[in-house]
């Protein structure tokens, strides 16, 4: 009998892991549209969480947990239910943001000495609230998606796309190349004339490189040991998006060095290089035929013979999305640092930087947008997140440079100047891949526990509500730890 239970057992796995993986795979996406309604949940909650909270005193014994209650229903919990069946398309979304904004508008903001987060500087990278929360929205959406789209209540067309189109999930790797190039683009414009050694380059690249290197490893590791289902068209056979990463930002290390020694520094050559490879690859999947290789190549080398060379053949086209994908989001991290410095970093007068931001924030967003469609709907090329084509790279940055646009404008049109952004935001900025990978781990936690495919909505609410807060919580408790190593260092000095 337990030898038969057991047979019983040894066949279910690979049945059940055939299953997930047809699960999250195959998928056509969405409207551009519809994708865009999914990011304005924390443009719109900003101001409905400044007037709540504006009605705590920051006196109170209370005000830290009434102010992370107060950000978690506002700006957090909007965004798991929009990547839901609860709310129908399109419809849906629209009546939360609807909801939303009327409430914001219907408050009285109590008008009382303005209370700000703190925020330990000398731990953190400094830049502007907006962009802080900007990019601790894409963590965070991004935390929600790897889990949620495990459970039926996830709807399928935001899955990653299989071949062409746009996905919610699609957008998640790029978006964290755009906001590295954002934040990368501070450091850069400041110190521009600073030029490194070869061996500095070297040391900066590896410091760099080897935590990702690593996660990389780790993730191929653990994916292959307990079969957790794959999507392999999205990286390959052995790829992951932090190898993508690592190589993307080896190359910014090599590339500035080269810049900074035998390049003048007066024109934009990043935005150059980036059209540069942008108009090659494009060709070579238009007219060279890459396009249809990547769709419909082979994973294997047809040769028989077992030589380095035939290996590395194997390898290449195995993992042909992720190592040709370098490409794209070289590129997309080229045009992000160059935008950055022209829209959220201008060399201007401190009077006058808020309004220009929002401005330029605003034509580029505008610019990105048309030259998308006008590639996808008069030139007829589709949008492909398989390839990190053209296209896809202009939709990317248009999505995101109009969701920053907006969180700007909610940020510095409340009445008064915010200093910081809301403090799960802040923590989850300042530990982001931490959170990220920790966020990895317990989505396969999740899975080996717990019979996704086949959980109610009730229960995959409950799950997903749990993780999220375990998330955010987590977030915090690293602000806290790493708060008190910095007092007690400062107090030893």
């Amino acid at each position: 009998m337990q030898s038969t239970l057991a047979a019983m057992e040894n066949v279910s796995a690979p049945r059940k892991y055939a299953e997930k993986e047809i699960f999250v795979t195959g998928h056509d996406g969405t409207t551009p549209l519809e994708i865009f309604l999914l990011c304005l949940a924390v443009p719109i909650g900003l101001r409905l969480y400044s007037k709540l909270t504006s009605y705590v005193s920051h006196t109170n014994k209370r005000y830290y947990w009434l102010e992370i209650a107060i950000e978690f229903a506002t700006l957090i919990l909007p965004n798991l239910l929009l990547q839901t069946s609860l709310l129908p398309y399109i419809i849906g979304p629209s009546v939360l943001h609807l909801i939303m904004s009327i409430l914001s508008y219907l408050l009285p903001h109590h008008h009382k000495q303005s209370h700000q987060t703190k925020v330990n500087n000398n731990n953190i990278i400094h830049r502007p609230p907006f962009l802080t929360v900007h990019r601790a929205t894409i963590y965070i959406q991004t935390a929600i998606a790897i889990l949620a789209v495990d459970f039926p209540i996830f709807p399928r067309r935001y899955c990653k796309t299989e071949i062409g189109g746009y996905g919610w999930m699609d957008l998640g790797a790029a978006s964290f190349i755009i906001i590295a190039g954002w934040s990368s683009s501070s450091s850069s414009s400041t110190a521009s004339n600073n030029i490194m050694s070869t061996m500095k380059s070297m040391k900066k690249a590896i410091i760099k490189c080897a935590p990702l290197l690593l996660l990389g490893i780790i993730r191929l590791i653990t994916i292959k040991g307990v079969e957790y289902q794959e999507h392999v068209s999205e990286y390959g056979v052995h790829w992951n998006f932090f190898f993508t990463l690592c190589c993307v930002e080896g190359s910014m290390v090599a590339w500035k060095h080269v810049k900074g020694r035998f390049v003048s520094l007066t024109l934009p050559w990043d935005g150059m290089l980036a059209c540069l490879l942008m108009m090659v690859y494009q060709l070579y999947l238009s007219v060279g035929g890459g396009q249809d290789f990547i769709e419909n190549g082979p994973r294997q080398c047809s040769s028989d013979d077992s030589t380095w060379l035939s290996l590395l053949c194997s390898a290449f086209v195995a993992n042909r999305e992720g190592i040709l994908g370098i490409i794209g989001y070289l590129s997309l991290r080229l045009l992000s640092e160059s935008m950055a410095r022209y829209c959220i970093w201008p060399k201007v007068d401190a009077s006058t930087i808020t309004e220009l931001r929002q401005w330029r924030l605003l034509i580029a967003s505008v610019a990105f947008w048309a030259v998308h469609f006008f590639l996808t709907s008069v030139l007829g090329v589709s949008n492909s997140r398989r390839s990190t084509n053209v296209p896809f790279i202009l939709w990317s940055m248009a999505q995101n440079t109009s969701v920053l646009c907006l969180i700007h404008f909610a940020m510095t049109s409340m009445g008064e100047p915010v200093q910081s952004a809301p403090r799960i935001f802040n923590s989850i900025n300042r530990f982001g891949l931490p959170v990220f990978f920790v966020s990895n781990i317990l989505t396969g936690l999740v899975n080996l526990l717990v019979d996704t495919i086949h959980s109610s909505n009730e229960k995959a609410m409950l799950v997903l509500s749990v993780y999220l807060m375990a998330v955010c919580a987590l977030s915090q408790l690293l602000d806290k730890l790493f708060d008190k190593k910095w007092a007690a260092n400062k107090k030893v000095d």
